[in-house]
């Protein structure tokens, strides 16, 4: 049990099976509603199927990890863990957090990368993190540099919306 800034009361866990058809929704629902997912109202554009059976490998596998955060029954944030399969780059595992609008800036995010870094740490086997953010996601790159995250790296043009062109940055992650 966590405790946002406005005193909300969040439970972070594994996602499992059954929340497939809730993160289907949640995924459109986030994807409306942020310009700065590579998602839009369709959201992952999967089948329920295909969700239920990449929760089922996720929660019988160390290399990837989808944590869930919930306020009662509703999602309301994830972030995923995915490591590398290549034995040369299984050290490594990159990152995706999401968070619904109604709950950005009230300490959702900070509490979704602490689980996920808490989680990597625990592993013993993920040595870096690796993610990318769009150029313009301010909030989104002020979290991460909060958590010791280093940009390494930018894709130029790696966007197109709205008739214009967005670079991507790459950032890193040591874990001690």
């Amino acid at each position: 049990m966590k405790f946002l800034k406005d005193n909300t009361i969040v439970d972070i866990r594994e996602a499992k099976e059954k929340d497939a058809a809730k993160l289907l929704e949640y995924f459109k629902m986030v994807g409306s509603e942020s310009p700065f997912l590579l998602m839009d109202e369709r959201g992952l554009d999967i089948s329920l199927d295909e969700e239920i059976e990449y929760l089922s490998k996720a929660s019988k596998s160390e290399d990837v990890k989808y944590f869930i955060a919930l306020v009662k029954d509703e999602i309301i944030g994830e972030v995923a863990l995915v490591c590398h399969k290549h034995d040369k780059t299984k050290h490594n595992a990159d990152l995706a957090v999401t968070v619904k609008k109604e709950y950005w800036h009230k300490g959702l995010g900070s509490k979704l990368m602490e689980h996920a870094i808490n989680y990597a740490r625990i592993t013993g086997k993920i040595r870096n993190i690796y993610l990318e953010v769009r150029e313009d996601n301010i909030s989104a790159i002020k979290l991460y540099e909060k958590f010791g995250f280093k940009q390494v790296g930018k894709m130029p043009d790696k966007i197109y919306q709205e008739g214009k062109y967005l670079a991507e940055y790459v950032y890193f992650f040591k874990i001690a």
